[in-house]
């Protein structure tokens, strides 16, 4: 599992595979994103199809 960093350190975006960083775009898993909340709570979604839809959330 590979992590991303989001813009201004805002989160980071994966996928939970053994697939490799490089093959995620044809990759069939989702994406999923990790942050803290602005309660200080790190918070996990998933279901994300796309890297681009990750990132925007």
């Amino acid at each position: 599992m590979a992590v991303r960093k989001l813009a201004r350190g805002m989160g980071t975006f994966f996928k939970d595979c053994e697939h490799a960083e490089s093959r995620w775009s044809k990759c069939p898993h989702e994406y999923k994103i990790r942050y803290r909340s602005a309660a200080g709570k790190q918070t996990e979604e998933a279901g994300f199809a796309t890297q681009d839809n990750a990132i925007s959330r």
